[in-house]
């Protein structure tokens, strides 16, 4: 399990990721850019009750 654990934060995590942003470009950031507008508002009805997941 160490081992396992160790490849994920040396491997993907250093090496993996950011060459994956390098080959992305603007694409990695989808949906968004950092510090890039936020998305509207949802509408939400007053009247309708929330509601909760089981």
């Amino acid at each position: 399990m160490a081992v396992a654990v160790l490849l994920d934060a040396m491997l993907v995590r250093l090496i993996l990721v950011p060459a994956l942003a390098l080959d992305l470009g603007r694409w990695f950031w989808w949906p968004g850019r950092p510090g890039g507008s936020p998305r509207p508002p949802v509408p939400v009805s007053p009247s309708a009750p929330a509601e909760i997941p089981a």
